[in-house]
C-alpha cells in the first residue's frame, strides 16, 4: 500500500431516491447556447471586478436609505401615534401572513425535486434562506447563495446546478410576467388602474415599463423556449404549472390579508396593492422589496378608500413582520453558510463524484 486513498466514485443517494434515474447525461440537452455561456462569463467577470462591486453596494445602499428616509418622513407626516393605533388586531391577518411567507419555499421544493431528481424536502431550511437572502437582500442573491449551496451539499455536477436554477427561474419568471401582465390589462378594463396611475407618483411610468418588459419577455422565452431552456421533455410545462399555481395562491392569499385587517373596502380594490407588488417585483436586483412596497403603497389610501393611517398601519405591520421572519430565520439558518465536508463532484459524464477534504469556513 503506497498510504494514498482511493477516490471513491460514486456516493449513495440520499434516503427515498433510490430507483430515481438521474439527471439526463446529454451535453446538448444540459449545455447552454455558445453566445449564453459566453454573455455569462463576460458578465461574471464584470461584476467580480472589486471597482463595480463596490459601486453596486453603495449605489444598492443608496437607494435603500433614500426609500427609508422617504418613507420615515411619509409615516411622520400621517402620524406615528395614528399608525400605532391601526395596526392590525385580527388574528386571521397574522395567520395568512405566515402563510404566504412559506408559500415560496414550500412551492420551489418539489420543483427542484423534478429537476435534480433528489429528495428536498428535508433541505427545506436552504429554501428558506434563499427567500430571505431575495426579498431582505437584494433580488437574485438567493440564487447566487442556493448554488453555492447546492454544490456544497448535493452530488450534483455544476452543470446539473446552473440548469436547475436557470431555467426554474426563467419558468418562475415567465409565470410572474404573464400574471402580471394579466393583472395589469384587468385594472385598465375595470378602471381601476387608473386610480393607481393617480395616485402614485411616476406609477404611469413604472407600469408602463412593467407590462412592456414583462410581455416581451414572455414573448421571448416562449418563441426561444427550445434554445435556452435545457430540461427534459415533459419538464417545463410541470413547472410551468407549479410556479404558476404558486402565484394564484400568493395573489389570493395577498387580497384575503390585506380584507382581514381592514374589511370594509370591496376585495377588487385590494388588487390595487397586489398589481403594485407585482410591478415592483419584476425590478431586477431591488433592495430590500418589502420597504420599497411600503413606501410606494402608501400613497394609495385615497384610490382604496380607506384612511391613511389606517392603510399605513397595516402596511407597517406587514413590513414589520417581514423584517422580522427575515431576521429570525436567517439566523436560524446560519449553519447553512458553513461549508461542511464538501462533496466535489466532476462534470456530468465522468465517472463520478470524489469526496473532498472536510474544511469549515465561513460563507465568502
Amino acid at each position: 500500500m503506497t498510504g494514498r486513498l482511493k477516490p471513491i466514485v460514486s456516493l449513495p443517494r440520499p434516503k427515498g431516491d433510490e430507483g430515481t434515474p438521474d439527471f439526463p447525461k446529454d451535453k446538448k440537452l444540459l449545455m447552454a447556447p455558445p453566445a449564453l455561456n459566453s454573455a455569462i462569463d463576460a458578465a461574471r467577470v464584470f461584476v467580480r471586478r472589486p471597482a463595480v462591486r463596490r459601486a453596486l453596494s453603495i449605489f444598492q445602499f443608496a437607494i435603500l436609505a433614500g426609500v427609508i428616509a422617504y418613507l420615515f418622513a411619509r409615516l411622520s407626516h400621517i402620524g406615528w401615534g395614528e399608525v400605532a393605533g391601526s395596526l392590525p388586531a385580527a388574528p386571521l391577518f397574522y395567520l395568512i401572513f405566515t402563510l404566504r411567507y412559506f408559500i415560496l419555499p414550500l412551492s420551489e421544493i418539489p420543483a427542484y425535486e423534478i429537476v435534480w431528481k433528489r429528495r428536498l424536502w428535508p433541505r427545506f431550511s436552504a429554501f428558506v434562506r434563499k427567500r430571505v437572502y431575495n426579498f431582505a437582500v437584494m433580488g437574485y442573491s438567493g440564487e447566487a447563495f442556493f448554488s453555492l449551496w447546492a454544490r456544497r451539499t448535493l452530488d450534483l455536477s455544476d452543470r446539473e446546478i446552473l440548469v436547475g436554477v436557470k431555467d426554474n427561474n426563467l419558468i418562475s419568471a415567465l409565470a410572474s410576467n404573464i400574471a402580471t401582465a394579466l393583472l395589469v390589462v384587468a385594472l385598465f378594463f375595470t378602471g381601476r388602474l387608473r386610480e393607481e396611475l393617480d395616485a402614485l407618483p411616476g406609477s404611469f411610468l413604472l407600469f408602463s415599463l412593467a407590462f412592456a418588459s414583462a410581455l416581451s419577455l414572455a414573448v421571448v422565452v416562449i418563441v426561444f423556449r427550445r434554445k435556452i431552456i435545457n430540461l427534459p421533455p415533459g419538464v417545463a410545462p410541470r413547472l410551468a404549472a407549479i410556479h404558476g399555481g404558486r402565484i394564484a395562491v400568493i395573489m389570493l392569499l395577498q387580497v384575503l390579508l390585506y380584507w382581514s385587517a381592514i374589511p370594509e373596502p370591496a376585495l377588487s380594490a385590494w388588487f390595487l396593492l397586489v398589481a403594485l407588488q407585482l410591478v415592483l417585483s419584476r425590478i431586477p436586483f431591488a433592495p430590500n422589496i418589502d420597504i420599497v412596497f411600503l413606501t410606494a403603497a402608501i400613497h394609495l389610501d385615497d384610490a382604496i378608500d380607506v384612511g391613511a393611517a389606517d392603510i399605513a398601519g397595516m402596511l407597517v405591520a406587514e413590513a414589520g413582520l417581514s423584517q422580522l421572519f427575515n431576521l429570525v430565520l436567517f439566523a436560524a439558518t446560519t449553519h447553512l453558510a458553513l461549508k461542511p465536508g464538501r462533496v466535489a463532484v466532476a462534470p456530468a459524464g465522468d465517472r463520478g463524484p470524489q469526496l473532498a477534504r472536510s474544511q469549515i469556513a465561513p460563507e465568502g
